[in-house]
């Protein structure tokens, strides 16, 4: 029985969906068949490929026939380059052994320079005695000598230097040896072959697809955070560990499966009765208390320099990134279909994709808790577009400064997001305590008391219009023998949480702002309160 005729056909790889888990291969290739029916082989592809999700269409005078996925184990790669480092270093070392000899010849040459030395320095005062020489010749041998050992000598150095060197490269060339001969010499591949029945000899254009394991992406932002809007440029991160290289393929990405600064928020200050604890033990000993931390205070002088120093600079035309078709299929999965051919190597490493860049409307916030040490906190409220974000880790930028990292969580179409909490040096915000008054025994029966008045002030150097979200924090009491009472204030605050007073301000550029409140603390004078007040 004759053995069915069987031609490899060589492909490339000419497009790429990435997955996130996964992803889709679109290989071609052109060949020559005969007429009557005969096997096509595409041989070598990755082990990574989801044998049943191969899919292969053609174009000829033929039809296709079964279509089969084989397993292959051959020898690798590794066991051919094995023999040529195995080659190269027979060529080093007789190289290495030449360089030897050559060394041994010129310190030969160099004792015979000695032995020659001695012999004219025993028989010459004999010549010279007898008149068989003359003194010049004394002067001649010296020059000839010295000349002599210079040039061995720089022959000698050159040689060692070569050996070492020579000794070094097949060191490293030995060691690259034993890494492969540790490899395994066996590889697995997969692969394709197609019966074709041939009604007509002629060209045939064969088209594979199939799905693979080993390919990820994660997306990654860039957000640079403007006056009026914030640009948000989407990348995704590569990964190909496929075991094949992808060289100037169509790619579509598809969804289908440092310490940021942040709003302080206060917390309540409760207070109650003081009960002593038992004193320490002999043997421990009461560790030292922390220094207390000192308040950051930006200065005014500061902030009015940095205000005298913008200058408007000459607006320069950006260059254009990649651009990417963006398609929504009607469950919701996205695709990005990246313009241009794209090179992903299968080396593991994250290779970044630029994906998309949105303008996307912003509002300025800000905050300040007057129990922090910073000063007032700014922070954008970002209103997303039609595209989905997802989650993600972020670059944060404010004009273009690097400000710091943070994570996105998956953001709707139209949702409100914020980003890029930072120190706001154009505002200022500072807590004054105006009275502290202590009653004097006797005045309350039984009582003691202490009444506190503070001030906050907040002033606004930037050019525009800052709502701001202040925040602090007056006492709060566990204890029915200690009474919170008399809270004044010169503006309401629209929240009263356990103590934490919250007021929403608007000031304008260059208006300072002022909220004053007073309050008292009330206990039974045989009690202590604990923590102790301020």
């Amino acid at each position: 029985m004759s053995k069915t005729a069987e031609t490899k056909l060589e492909t490339t790889i000419e497009r790429v969906v990435v997955y996130l888990d996964g992803a889709r291969i679109f290989r071609s290739g052109k060949t020559e068949l005969k007429k009557g029916y005969q096997l096509v082989r595409v041989a070598g592809l990755s082990k990574k490929l989801i044998k049943d999700s191969v899919r292969v269409s053609g174009k000829g005078k033929g039809s296709l026939g079964a279509i089969d996925i084989e397993t292959k184990y051959q020898e690798q790669v590794s066991h051919e380059g094995l023999k040529k480092l195995i080659e190269e270093e027979k060529t080093l070392q007789k190289e290495l052994t030449t360089l030897q000899e050559k060394l041994n010849f010129a310190r030969h040459q160099n004792d015979k320079m000695l032995i020659l030395s001695e012999n004219f320095a025993t028989e010459f005062p004999q010549w010279l005695a007898s008149g068989e020489s003359q003194i010049v010749t004394l002067s001649e041998f010296l020059d000839f000598e010295t000349k002599s050992n210079d040039i061995n000598m720089k022959k000698r150095r050159k040689l060692e230097d070569d050996i070492e060197k020579l000794t070094l490269k097949i060191q490293t060339l030995r060691a690259e040896i034993n890494d492969f001969r540790n490899l395994s010499h066996v590889e697995q591949t997969t692969d394709i072959v197609i019966g074709v029945d041939v009604t007509q000899a002629g060209p045939f254009i064969f088209d594979f697809s199939y799905q693979a394991k080993g390919v990820s992406w994660e997306p990654s932002y860039d957000v640079d955070l403007k006056i009026e809007n914030a640009v948000l440029k989407g990348v995704a991160l590569v990964n190909n560990r496929t075991l094949e290289d992808w060289t100037d393929v169509a790619l579509t990405i598809s969804t289908a499966v440092f310490k940021p600064i942040r709003i302080h928020e206060p917390n309540p200050f409760y207070i109650d009765i003081y009960s002593p604890r038992p004193p320490p033990s002999p043997g421990r000993r009461r560790s030292a208390p922390a220094p207390m931390r000192k308040m950051k205070k930006a200065s005014l002088e500061m902030i009015k320099e940095s205000v005298r120093e913008e200058a408007e600079m000459e607006d320069l035309m950006d260059m254009e990134l990649p651009s990417a078709v963006i398609k929504e299929s009607s469950s919701g999965v996205q695709s990005f279909e990246i313009s241009g051919k794209w090179s992903i190597p299968s080396d593991g490493n994250n290779h970044p994709i630029t994906l998309t860049t949105h303008e996307l409307k912003t509002l300025k916030e800000f905050y300040w808790s007057a129990t922090a040490s910073l000063g007032v906190i700014a922070l954008d409220k970002i209103t997303n577009g039609d595209a989905i974000i997802l989650a993600g880790n972020a670059k944060v930028y404010a004009d273009g400064e690097f400000i710091g990292e943070t994570f996105i969580d998956q953001i709707a179409p139209g949702e409100e997001f914020k980003l890029g909490a930072r120190e706001e040096l154009k505002m200022k915000a500072e807590k004054k305590l105006l009275k502290r008054m202590k009653e004097k025994a006797g005045l309350v029966k039984g009582k003691r008391s202490i009444s506190y008045k503070y001030e906050l002030k907040i002033n606004n150097y930037r050019k525009l219009d800052a709502a701001i979200t202040i925040k602090d924090v007056i006492p709060y009491s566990h204890s029915e023998r200690i009474k919170v009472k008399n809270f004044e204030h010169s503006i309401e605050p629209v929240n009263d949480n356990l103590g934490i007073q919250t007021w929403n301000l608007k000031i304008k550029p260059g208006e300072e702002y002022k909220v004053t409140y007073s309050y008292e603390v009330e206990w039974e004078k045989e009690y202590s309160i604990s923590p102790p007040l301020p």
